[in-house]
C-alpha cells in the first residue's frame, strides 16, 4: 500500500515538473519564432529599402551585387520595370520565385524549403517606376528553433528523471513515518487480538462450568464472550491483510454452490428471506472459505440494517469477471456513506448500540478477502429503495 503511495507521489511530482518544463519550453519557443520570424522579414525589407533608396537617387534601376553586411550575403533582390514583367538585369540569373507579390510580405514554399519575399515600391515623384523584391529562405531560423526544441525535449527527459529520483526520495521520507505508525498500529491490533484468544477461551469454559447455576447471567456472559473472541479474530484478520500477510489460495470453486450455501446459512442463522438467482453452476478462481466468510458478512448486515430480505444473484459480466450482486430493500445509507462503510467501526447510524449495529467491521472484513483474491467490492443503492451490494471476481 505505502509503496504505491510512494509511486504515485513520485509520479505526481515528475508530472508538475514536465507540465512546468512544458509551459516554459512552449513560451520560449513561440517567443523564439515570432523574434527570429521578425528579424527575417525586418532584414529582407532593409535590403530591399536601400535598393530602393538607390533608384530613387538615381542609381539606376539594376540591382546591387555588393553586400556590405555579411549576414545579408543570402538575400537576392530582383527589380521590375513598372508595369513589365520582366526583371532587370540578366533573367536566367533570377530564380523564378524572386518577382514581385501583391502582398508586401509572402512567404512561400520552394524545393521543400520556406522563402519569404518582401515587395517594395519604387516611387518618383509619384510614379512608380520599379518594384523591387528581397528574398531568402528561412531554413537558418527553422534549423535554430528544431535545434532549441531538441534541447528542450532531451533537457525534459532529463529533468524528469531526476524529478522521479527527487520524488522517490522525498516522497519515501515523508511516508516513512506513516508507514512505521501504521506498521505499529496493525502490528497492535494482531497481538493484541492474538493475546486475547487464550484468555477468551479460558473465560467462556469457566462459564460454561459455571451455567448450571445461573443459566440466564451464564447465557449472558457467553454472548459477551463470544462477541469479543469474533471482534478479535476479525481484528486479526484485518491486520494480516493490511501488512500484505493475508495469502489466499485461489483454485477452482463452484460460484453458484457458494452462493447457495451462504444464503442457506443465512436464512438458519439469521432467519432472513432470501432469493437465490444465477446459472446451476458457475466456475470461479477463488478461495472458498474467503468468499464465504465476505458472503457471511453481508448477509448479516442484511440482516441487521436491509430489513431481513434481499436477492442474492451472480452471473458473469463480460468476458473478464463473475459478479454476485445481494440486493436488499431496507433503508440504505445516504451516497456518501457507501465509501465509508468499508472503514473499520463504521455506522451509518451513529445511534445504533452494539445490540442493533454490530461491530463495524463485517463489510471491510469482506472487502480485505475479496481484495485478497483480486476482486473488488461496492456498494449502491437499489432501485425503489435500499443497499445492494456486489463482489467481482476476476474469471482467470
Amino acid at each position: 500500500m505505502f509503496r504505491s503511495l510512494r509511486v504515485r507521489l513520485a509520479i505526481s511530482h515528475a508530472f508538475v515538473m514536465l507540465v512546468i518544463l512544458s509551459i516554459f519550453a512552449g513560451l520560449v519557443l513561440v517567443l523564439l519564432a515570432r523574434i527570429l520570424d521578425r528579424s527575417a522579414t525586418d532584414q529582407l525589407a532593409a535590403e530591399a529599402g536601400a535598393q530602393v533608396e538607390r533608384i530613387q537617387e538615381g542609381g539606376g534601376l539594376a540591382p546591387t551585387t555588393d553586400l556590405d553586411v555579411p549576414s545579408a550575403s543570402a538575400v537576392q533582390i530582383a527589380v521590375y520595370r513598372g508595369g513589365v514583367d520582366l526583371p532587370v538585369g540578366e533573367p536566367q540569373e533570377i530564380p523564378s520565385w524572386l518577382r514581385p507579390y501583391p502582398d508586401r510580405v509572402t512567404d512561400l514554399e520552394v524545393a521543400g524549403e520556406k522563402v519569404r519575399v518582401v515587395t517594395l515600391p519604387a516611387m518618383i515623384e509619384g510614379t512608380t517606376v520599379a518594384w523591387v523584391a528581397a528574398g531568402r529562405s528561412l531554413e537558418p531560423e527553422e534549423a535554430l528553433v528544431h535545434r532549441v526544441r531538441s534541447l528542450f525535449v532531451w533537457g525534459a527527459v532529463a529533468a524528469l528523471a531526476a524529478a522521479l529520483a527527487a520524488g522517490w526520495w522525498w516522497a519515501g521520507r515523508a511516508v516513512s513515518p506513516v508507514e512505521a505508525s501504521y506498521e505499529a498500529q496493525a502490528g497492535f491490533a494482531a497481538d493484541a487480538s492474538h493475546e486475547l484468544r487464550t484468555p477468551l477461551a479460558f473465560i467462556r469454559a469457566g462459564v460454561e462450568t459455571l451455567s448450571q447455576q445461573d443459566p440466564p447471567l451464564a447465557a449472558d456472559v457467553l454472548s459477551e464472550v463470544d462477541y469479543l473472541t469474533g471482534l478479535s479474530q476479525r481484528l486479526l484478520q484485518l491486520a494480516r491483510a493490511d501488512r500484505g500477510h493475508l495469502q489466499l489460495e485461489r483454485s477452482p470453486i463452484d460460484l453458484a454452490a457458494t452462493c447457495r450455501s451462504a444464503v442457506h446459512r443465512s436464512e438458519m442463522a439469521h432467519g432472513s428471506h432470501l432469493s437465490a438467482n444465477g446459472p446451476e453452476s458457475l466456475p470461479v478462481p477463488a478461495d472458498r472459505i474467503a468468499l464465504e466468510a465476505a458472503l457471511d458478512a453481508v448477509l448479516e448486515n442484511v440482516a441487521l440494517h436491509g430489513g431481513g430480505a434481499a436477492e442474492v444473484g451472480w452471473g458473469v459480466d463480460g468476458a473478464r469477471e463473475a459478479v454476485i450482486t445481494i440486493e436488499d430493500h431496507g433503508k440504505g445509507m445516504p451516497a456518501e456513506a457507501h465509501r465509508r462503510a468499508f472503514e473499520r467501526f463504521f455506522r451509518a447510524d451513529p445511534s445504533r448500540t452494539r445490540d442493533t449495529g454490530g461491530a463495524g467491521l463485517g463489510l471491510a472484513l469482506a472487502r480485505a478477502l475479496v481484495e485478497a483474491q483480486r476482486g473488488r467490492m461496492w456498494l449502491e443503492p437499489t432501485p425503489g429503495g435500499g443497499l445492494t451490494a456486489s463482489i467481482a471476481l476476476p474469471l482467470s
